[in-house]
């Protein structure tokens, strides 16, 4: 198997943070769309987070087959395309096949995922 630059073996880092945290709350969008994901060193970052700047942080690696689709959506995160309206009710969404909706329809399931990482649950 061929690995290019950041992909060890099956896995691929497609963020890197000195914030663990922010890399829950990607990680947590990713598992709402199916997406496997998994931070690498967020307690090493933690505890010492002066190493956090010599090591490059946190990383957040995804298998290396969803690696397309996860980009994707961090990048309609990382845009602004996944925000929530002021009056959007989450409970009036309607579940679809997760990984062929567009970005847009994916917002109440992003805020509801981000939310349990904030409050412990993830």
């Amino acid at each position: 198997m061929a690995t290019t630059e950041g992909s060890q073996g099956d896995f691929e880092t497609i963020a890197r943070s000195t914030v663990p945290s922010d890399l829950e709350v990607i990680k947590a969008l990713l598992e709402s769309e199916r997406i496997p994901a998994f931070v690498v060193d967020a307690g090493i970052n933690q505890v010492y987070s002066l190493i956090a700047v010599a090591t490059g942080g946190a990383r957040l690696q995804v298998a290396s087959r969803d690696v397309v689709a996860a980009r994707q959506i961090l990048t309609a995160f990382e845009a602004g395309q996944l925000a929530l309206d002021d009056d959007v009710d989450v409970a009036e969404e309607e579940p679809e096949d997760e990984r062929d909706s567009a970005p847009d329809k994916r917002r109440g399931r992003a805020f509801g995922a981000a939310l349990l990482v904030f409050l412990g649950g993830g």
